[in-house]
């Protein structure tokens, strides 16, 4: 009948746990629970012994996870827990022991000689602590420990990561061996997010981290943001350390977008950091990133935007209206609101935001509130202060003023071209020059080419000076490219060049005395102008012919 026809004995149970027929073993598992308290100190002994064996015999394995399990379901006293923990740690890897069934009381008996372990044992089995650990609330004094595997060279440093937030009370003990990892690949990017985990119980190093901050392009700086965004939160130093990092280095600035970027929501602290980057950068990219968060954000970020529309620099008033340019809801009611602003206040204008704004505030108010009666106005504002500083108006401006405003500016760009003779206005200027307005005016670039190249003028000395220089068969096929083009525009220009005045001509030596003075006629030009007004019967000069217009509108 096998085991169980002679009495019982405690050693009989324990081999009865490796039967492959499972009445036997829970036979064993009975007797061995029946035996109470007093059978603990053999269970545990044996365990260790059979444990040791389970590496090569299955019956010993099947033993050891049984008595296991037994073990985890008594109170075992505190002198059999050390031993206990020992023979887990030394188990073979062909053993299954579920350590979560393994009582919590073990480990806090036992921590001393895990403490230990930890301290003095070999790598692998420093590793196999960790699950123990998991178990128990840490004291303070394991943190030094800890801090010392807080290296490359200790090959703990995941797992002391792991163990650091389970200590008890202050971790500050840990900060500087904790921040040290940030330098350090790949290692860093675990001490980074094991940082912000414990942010609630470990203080911001503000020295690391503002060191950190400070090596540009460097991954310990990517991490120290990483770190410090969330932190700066709660903490005003921090804070002012992205500020410093901010205005010093574009990479921060970067990094700084690239965090806040993976954030669902902002807070006005952080749009604010946002809106540092923005007037701090020179990048193109940088600018279009930074200003995306506006339309994330419409109304929170409101009052930001007009504070700087009104209060800011003129960079900070340009940046202001960029921004706008994102916020699709509410950009046509703040540019509603700023354009009374602008239209009354003529020093925030022209003192405050000043002629190197005047293109970007009248490209948002066109494209958000174009139909509001005082955006003409605002842009006839700015085309007489430009007109009065002998400034280009912008096309910008150009494009927002009403018709017979448009008219006069663009009548007062080609006297100043014709008054220069053309010296410095080439093709390029044309481009500029229609550059939003295309859609606006009667005429396209080649004809301002041709104006520009008629009224030149031709001359050079036999001293081979680098003068600009246009021959007279240049100029007379564009005076005879604007004749083979009947219309109002062109009719407009060759009233121009009918009265294209006479060049004095005048050469100089070195000491500025008079070699000789003589004028240069420009009679045949004037001759081929009038002609073709002659044969078109001498149609009216008017400004309005410039523009698309059927009718003036004055």
């Amino acid at each position: 009948m096998g085991l169980f026809n002679s009495e019982m004995t405690p050693e009989k149970a324990i081999e009865a746990l490796s039967s492959d027929k499972e009445q036997k073993v829970e036979q064993g598992k009975a007797f061995l629970v029946s035996g109470g308290p007093e059978l603990l100190p053999l269970m545990v002994k044996r365990f260790g012994e059979i444990t040791l064996q389970a590496a090569r015999s299955k019956k010993h394995q099947a033993a050891a996870e049984n008595l296991y399990v037994l073990l985890c379901g008594a109170e075992l006293p505190g002198e059999l827990c050390t031993p206990f923990a020992e023979t887990l740690l030394n188990a073979p890897d062909n053993l299954e022991f579920v350590l979560d069934d393994l009582p919590a009381a073990v480990v806090v008996n036992s921590y001393p000689f895990l403490e230990a372990v930890l301290r003095d044992a070999d790598i692998e089995t420093k590793r196999k602590v960790v699950p123990f650990f998991d178990k128990i609330h840490l004291p303070p004094s394991i943190l030094p420990i800890l801090a010392s595997f807080l290296n490359r060279e200790s090959d703990y440093a995941p797992e002391a990561l792991i163990l650091i937030p389970q200590a008890d009370g202050d971790l500050s003990p840990v900060s500087e061996a904790l921040y040290d990892m940030l330098d350090l690949y790949p290692l860093g990017d675990n001490a980074a997010q094991a940082i912000l985990e414990m942010r609630g119980r470990l203080e911001p190093n503000i020295g690391k981290l503002s060191r950190y901050l400070a090596d540009f392009s460097s991954r310990a700086q990517k991490r120290a943001i990483q770190i410090a965004v969330p932190l700066a939160e709660d903490n005003s130093e921090v804070y002012a350390l992205l500020e410093k990092a901010i205005s010093a280095d574009e990479s921060a600035r970067t990094r700084i977008l690239e965090v806040l970027e993976k954030k669902e929501t902002l807070r006005p602290d952080q749009m604010d950091l946002v809106w540092m980057i923005l007037v701090s950068t020179d990048s193109p990219l940088t600018k279009e990133r930074g200003m995306k968060f506006f339309g994330r954000i419409e109304k929170t970020v409101r009052p930001l935007i007009v504070h700087y529309a009104q209060k800011g620099t003129s960079s900070e008033i340009v940046c202001a209206f960029q921004c706008v340019g994102f916020m699709k809801e509410e950009g046509p009611r703040l540019c509603r609101e700023l354009l009374s602003v602008y239209v009354s206040d003529a020093a925030l204008l022209f003192d405050r935001a000043g002629y190197s704004a005047f293109a970007v505030i009248a490209a948002m108010m066109k494209a958000n509130c174009a139909e509001d009666a005082s955006a003409s106005a605002l842009a006839k504002k700015m085309r007489d202060y430009c007109t009065q500083n002998d400034l280009d108006t912008p096309t910008e401006v150009m494009a927002l003023l009403a018709p017979e405003e448009l008219a006069d500016v663009i009548e007062w760009s080609f006297k100043r071209i014709f008054d220069s003779y053309g010296i410095g206005f080439k093709a390029k200027y044309s481009e500029n020059m229609l550059l939003g307005i295309s859609e606006l005016v009667g005429f396209e670039a080649p004809v301002m080419n041709s104006f520009i190249k008629a009224i030149g003028f031709t001359y050079s000395y036999e001293s081979g000076e680098n003068t600009p220089i246009l021959s007279h068969k240049e100029i007379a096929a564009a005076i005879n490219r604007l004749r083979s083009a009947n219309t109002p525009t062109t009719s407009n220009l060759l009233h121009l060049i009918s009265r294209k005045k006479d060049l004095e001509i005048t050469q100089t030596d070195p000491a500025g005395n008079v070699i000789s003075s003589f004028t240069l006629s420009f009679e045949e030009h004037r001759r081929l102008a009038l002609d073709e007004l002659e044969r078109r019967g001498f149609p009216a000069y008017n400004p309005v012919n410039y523009l698309k217009q059927e009718k003036p509108r004055y």
